[in-house]
This record gives C-alpha cells, sequence and structure tokens, in this order.
C-alpha cells in the first residue's frame, strides 16, 4: 500500500469541491486584520497548486512545496500551461532547505498539520516554519477539528464513480491515540481501457487548538487567532475546521 496522494494527485482536483479563491480572499482578510502585507509567499503543503497559482496569477511571489512528487510533478504541469513561473520543490517539510528568515508569510492550506502524528514532528514543523520566516511574518493554517476526524471521518465509509475512475474511502479512528486513518482504494482506467486497483494510505491526528498554543509559542510564535474557519469566531465544536494565524517574534 502506497503512502497518502501516491494516486489521489492524478484525480485530486475532481474530488475536491473547493472555491479556492474564495479561501485566499478569507485568508488575506485574515492578514489584513492584522496589518500584514504578503510579501514574498511560502505555500507548505501545496498540493496541485490550488492556492499557490491564483497568488502568482495576482502577482505574488509564490514558493511551493510538498511532501508529495505527484502531487508536485501536476502542480508543475498546470503553472506550465499558464505559463507562470513558480518554484515548486519537492521537500519534507520537517526538512526543509528553502533559505534562512526568506518568507514574510507562509501558508499551511486544507489540514496538512493533521498528518503529523507525534508530537516531536509538529515541534519539528513549527521550529522549520520559524526559521524560514522573517522577524514579523506571519503563519496562517488551518486543522481538521473533534468533530470532523471523529464524526465526519470517523469509522465511515465513501464511494464515488466518475466516467473514468472510481474509489472507495475507508476510515478507521483510533480514540486511544486520536488518530484517523484513511484507507483509499482506487480504480484508475489505462490507456487500453482497463482498469487498475491501487491503494493508498492517510492518517490525520486530532490536534486541538491549546496544544497548538502551547506549542506555538514555545518555538517563539504568538498566536494571533484560533478561529472556526471561515470566520472570525473564536474556536469551538461545532465546526469542522480550524484557522490559526501565527506572527514570529
Amino acid at each position: 500500500m502506497k503512502e497518502a496522494y501516491t494516486y489521489l494527485a492524478r484525480i485530486y482536483d475532481i474530488c475536491m469541491e473547493v472555491d479556492y479563491n474564495e479561501w485566499i480572499e478569507y485568508l488575506f482578510g485574515l492578514m489584513a486584520l492584522h496589518n500584514h502585507d504578503p510579501g514574498q509567499i511560502l505555500d507548505i503543503g501545496c498540493g496541485t497548486g490550488n492556492i499557490s497559482i491564483p497568488l502568482a496569477e495576482g502577482g505574488y511571489t509564490v514558493t511551493g512545496v510538498d511532501l508529495s512528487e505527484a502531487m508536485v510533478v501536476e502542480a508543475q504541469r498546470k503553472a506550465a500551461e499558464r505559463n507562470l513561473s513558480i518554484s515548486f520543490v519537492q521537500q519534507d517539510l520537517l526538512q526543509l532547505q528553502l533559505g534562512d528568515g526568506k518568507f514574510d508569510t507562509v501558508l499551511s492550506i486544507c489540514d496538512v498539520l493533521n498528518y503529523l502524528i507525534e508530537e516531536e514532528d509538529l515541534r519539528q514543523a513549527f521550529a522549520q516554519v520559524y526559521r524560514h520566516l522573517r522577524p514579523g511574518g506571519l503563519w496562517l493554517f488551518d486543522l481538521n477539528s473533534t468533530d470532523k476526524l471523529q464524526n465526519t471521518y470517523g469509522d465511515t465509509f465513501y464511494a464515488d464513480l466518475h466516467s473514468d475512475f472510481a474509489y472507495f474511502w475507508e476510515n478507521s479512528y483510533d480514540w486511544k491515540r486520536d488518530i484517523c486513518s484513511m484507507t483509499l482504494t482506487f480504480f484508475l482506467q489505462k490507456e487500453d481501457g482497463s482498469y487498475e486497483r491501487v491503494q493508498e494510505r492517510h492518517r490525520q491526528k486530532l490536534w486541538l487548538p491549546h496544544e497548538i498554543q502551547a506549542i506555538g509559542e514555545g518555538a517563539g510564535f504568538t498566536v494571533l487567532m484560533c478561529s472556526n474557519f471561515p470566520t472570525t469566531e473564536p474556536c469551538s465544536e461545532e465546526v469542522e475546521r480550524w484557522q490559526f494565524v501565527l506572527r514570529k517574534e
């Protein structure tokens, strides 16, 4: 079984029903709320470039980084189709090598940090982002909430059928470790018209707002905001996503 986003990269944009322009507007609204100029932007967990590409089209200098080589390749393809010069890099967040203090803003969109299962890895991620931000820089990221991981995902099963692929998505929640394991089985159409059956595994860890606050402050950040996505209302249990804004001091 392959790791996350090995096969999903090929069909990710079809499966995701997200208005990325609205998402960007929300993030820029949060930056404005804190009087922050986006400047040079690092998009960690850039995926297929759905945030990086619109930002570049808007005139911003963006670097996109993702652990999945398949996702980076897809992002590069999409940028090339639009004649955009964006640096998309395949790197591990825990071992970033992109230049110390180079970026004014770091974005980690669509539950990137939930994929960090161990607290030590989460602390390392915070340290890496801190190192890559300029003083006063902001890091905006979101997390899947308690409700999302325990109830929406939980111990559930999904399936969907498209013209050239189908997938089955089976979840299992570990209540002792607060980890949701997801097994995705794909049937992908090949050039000869036949279908290949492949699988990949995703795991997401529930990180609570008070844990993020403690780790963030321990890494040297000030936690400016924890809100219910996509609002500025304080974090609560009734939403599926939490939004955080941290500043490097």
